[in-house]
């Protein structure tokens, strides 16, 4: 037996006895670790990484010296800017009224509607717009460019909202909507009044009229509101508020009456609509103050919405804006001038031929017929141009500019509305003054004039001879202080002897044209009382409209009746101006009605009592 035979024998019956339920693991072989390896750091290394830090935090230091030390106050008032604001608070525009206390424009408190479209969330801007879009009135496609705009922080897409579309948006709950107070005019009357008042632009400036005049006072002072506030301009609690409360605008009264304002636009608008015209205006003046009680222009607009006029109309008042040429009107300042100068009498005599050549030129009456011998009053009584120009030659072209310029024309009234104009005198001396020219003024061609002009003279004639500025304000308040208008004198052009004189001419004058009203009614076109009870004067005119290129216009003309009532203690002075009747060449039947229900209405209205003796045979039972 082997070595290796006997050592297999004896170890399988250790291995029997032994019986290990398990083998045994295997035991795991042990490693030897090695030695780490040192890395020495140069030191050059150190040192620059050490240099580094120090002039890192070197660097801060001074940053922060320079930021904390130096530039402390310039990054505080930068960062107060950021936050404290100055925000305007508006001031309160002043209301405007007639004399009697109505309301004519006034100031309310609207909401206009704002989108900050960083706050709109994007999955809403498509319904938004179409819900918005059916109250403001703007299209959908606007709306959603306005939510999207993010490149402004807020975007005004509606302007003075009625209050019920108001309280609908903010009922809509949606982030990024604001609703701000901003004050809008607005003019309960319409229409009424709407020259004289004027109109005022969105961005709150008075364009035209009592608005356009007096539009820094109307607007009042702002006021301003200093603090720190947030991002949506809303005030921090904590922070200190200071505030300087706004001056309101002030309140204006009018010398209109309201009445009569409406009397006038009534007739004016009826005539126009009636004959056909392109325009026309009148005004109702107080004979012993200048106050205007009534003023209208044809065509009317509604300030409320004045951009939906052409410029123009609400940009302009004719009655103190457009020029004409007066006409026969006129030719009451011709008769004044040569009385006023001694030139000549209520009883000189000129001879009308109906025709008459001066400086190479035929110069006529209106029908071309001759009235033979006048005097003033009759050359007033027929309209005769004839007569009228061989009077003014009587009194020569220094006295007749003199009473001209002393009567107001050629310059402004000085009434307190926006766009006066001064008219058009070639006075003698001038240099476009001309000898043709004077006597064509003498029957109120050649010479142009406001309608405020015109009807001023005649309150003047009227008043004894004492020219009263005209003016429309009667009373101004600022706060519980107020003002009161007082009128003012602008002049005596004429005695009170000579004045007395015309106004006895003008009543023979007016009776002539009395006809026109009561001829239809009564049967009798014979001379008569034109307001039966009263004594009125009056001069009709027909006036040439001058055409760009030279000459008169051969088809139109303007038609107007300037006076006043009663003749003596007279209280008011009225022109009505009808522009271009079309079934009426002369004007005459168009505006001598209108003159007629005015006056008559005024008379009534003041109170005045009639004279049984100053009615003509069948006029009583006509009015009743």
């Amino acid at each position: 037996m082997s070595r290796t035979e006997r050592q297999r024998r004896v170890r399988q019956p250790m291995l029997g006895r032994l019986r290990l339920p398990h083998p045994l693991p295997s035991r795991p072989r042990t490693r030897v670790a090695s030695a780490p390896v040192q890395v020495r750091l140069q030191r050059w290394r150190i040192n620059g990484l050490l240099l580094f830090c120090i002039l890192l935090f070197g660097t801060i230091f001074l940053r922060l010296i320079e930021l904390q030390v130096f530039r402390h106050a310039e990054l505080s008032q930068k960062a107060e800017r950021l936050i404290e604001l100055q925000l305007p608070i508006a001031s309160t525009r002043g209301t405007i009224t007639d004399r009697m206390g109505n309301v004519l424009a006034l100031d309310v408190d609207r909401k206009s509607l704002w989108v900050v479209p960083s706050e709109v969330r994007p999955e809403r801007v498509v319904g938004l717009a179409l819900s918005l879009s059916a109250l403001v009135g703007r299209s959908p496609q606007e709306l959603e460019a306005a939510l999207t705009d993010l490149d402004r922080y807020w975007v005004r897409v509606a302007r003075w909202l009625e209050p019920e579309v108001a309280r609908q948006i903010a009922a809509l709950d949606e982030p990024g909507l604001r609703l701000e107070y901003d004050p809008h005019r607005v003019y309960p009357q319409r229409s009424f009044a709407a020259q004289i008042i004027g109109a005022v632009n969105d961005n709150g400036d008075g364009i035209s009229g009592i608005e356009g005049f007096f539009n820094a006072a109307l607007k009042g002072v702002p006021g301003v509101r200093e603090g720190e506030f947030d991002s949506l301009q809303r005030p921090i609690a904590i922070a200190p508020m200071r505030e300087v409360a706004p001056r309101d605008g002030m309140h204006i009264q009018t010398t209109l009456d309201p009445l009569i304002q409406y009397l006038v636009e009534q007739e004016l608008s009826e005539a126009v609509e009636r004959h056909r015209a392109d325009g026309g205006s009148i005004i109702v003046l107080d004979v012993r103050t200048g106050a205007i009680r009534g003023m209208a222009s044809w065509p009317f607009f509604d300030p409320n919405n004045y951009a939906a006029y052409p410029p123009e109309v609400y940009g302009r008042n004719p009655a103190i804006s457009d020029l004409y040429e007066p006409g026969s009107t006129f030719k009451m300042i011709t008769v004044a001038a040569g009385l006023q100068s001694r030139a000549f009498t209520a009883d000189t005599l000129v001879n009308d031929t109906g025709v008459i050549w001066r400086h190479g030129f035929a110069l006529r009456n209106w029908n071309g017929a001759g009235n033979g011998m006048l005097d003033p009053s009759g050359m007033l009584y027929h309209s005769s141009n004839v007569g009228s120009l061989l009077l003014n030659e009587m009194t020569g072209p220094e006295r007749f500019y003199a009473t001209v310029a002393a009567f107001g024309f050629g310059r402004p009234t000085g009434v307190e509305l926006a766009g006066e104009e001064q008219g058009i005198v070639n006075a003698w001396g001038g240099p476009n003054y001309n000898d043709l020219t004077f006597l064509t003024n003498a029957y109120g061609q050649g010479i142009s004039v406001t309608p405020l002009q015109l009807v001023a003279s005649a309150a003047a004639i009227a008043n004894d001879g004492i020219l009263m500025r005209p003016y429309i304000i009667e009373r101004r308040c600022e706060g519980e202080n107020c003002v009161e208008t007082e009128p003012v004198e602008a002049g005596r052009p004429i005695e009170p002897g000579v004045a007395w004189t015309v106004r006895r001419m003008l009543v023979n004058s007016a009776n002539h044209y009395a006809p026109v009203v009561w001829g239809p009614r009564i049967g009798s076109y014979a001379d008569q009382w034109l307001v039966p009870g009263y004594q009125i004067g009056a001069k009709t005119g027909t006036s040439s409209i001058p055409l760009p290129g030279g000459g008169y216009d051969p088809e139109f003309t303007i038609g107007s009746v300037l006076g006043f009532g009663p003749a003596e203690d007279a209280q008011y002075a009225v022109l009505v101006k009808i522009d271009r009747p079309k079934d009426d060449i002369w004007g005459v039947a168009t505006a001598i009605p209108v003159f007629y229900r005015i006056m008559d209405e005024l008379m009534r209205y003041e109170r005045i009592p009639p004279d049984p003796n100053l009615v003509s045979p069948g006029q009583a039972q006509a009015r009743q």
